[in-house]
């Protein structure tokens, strides 16, 4: 009878209930915990490329709306500081103008204003190494030969304007503008 218990008893050992190993329930569960987190990191892989390209586009869209903004507000300013320098050239007036000239360069962005005669040479400039100067050999030639306001996005920006006379070319005025940032701590390229 002994036999026979030891037989039934082995018969009877207890199955898991639906006859699964614990074994392979626990490497189901493994399975199914890496592909999880394998997902998780391929979304958020996703979701990362996504911000860094809406970003990108939202900081190259604000900058083209600077730079608009910027030329129209500028260009504006330059018709109407050329009115006032020719104003003051036809009168006379040198230090007028260097009085212009120091009030503007004290305005955020403003780097440097320059005031050229038809030959070239810098005749006033807030900075004051470069009075007398030939305008080429420092500066682009360029801006000395625009019939109306040029803007270059360039940065700085680069703005000329003519000073005409009633019959003639007095001078070119220039400005140097290097525009805020649309970010702090951002570079930015137009």
């Amino acid at each position: 009878m002994t036999t026979d218990q030891h037989i039934e008893s082995k018969k009877k050992t207890p199955k898991t209930r639906l006859g699964l190993n614990p074994i392979v329930v626990l490497y189901g569960v493994i399975i199914l915990l890496v592909v999880g987190i394998g997902y998780l990191f391929y979304r958020n892989w996703q979701l990362t490329k996504q911000l860094e390209n809406e970003r990108t586009t939202l900081l190259s869209t604000a900058w083209q709306n600077q730079i608009v903004n910027d030329r129209q507000q500028l260009t504006f300013a330059m018709k109407t500081f050329v009115w006032a320098v020719r104003n003051a050239m036809l009168q006379n007036k040198p230090g007028e103008i260097n009085e212009y000239f120091n009030t503007l360069v004290r305005n955020e962005g403003v780097r440097e204003v320059l005031l050229v005669d038809q030959t070239g040479k810098v005749t006033i400039s807030t900075n004051k190494k470069n009075q007398g100067i030939k305008f080429a050999s420092r500066f682009p030639a360029y801006l000395l030969n625009q019939q109306d306001v040029y803007f270059n996005n360039k940065i700085p920006y680069e703005l000329s304007a003519p000073v005409t006379g009633p019959n003639q070319r007095l001078g070119t005025l220039v400005m140097f503008y290097k525009p805020t940032p649309v970010l702090p701590n951002s570079v930015e390229t137009p």
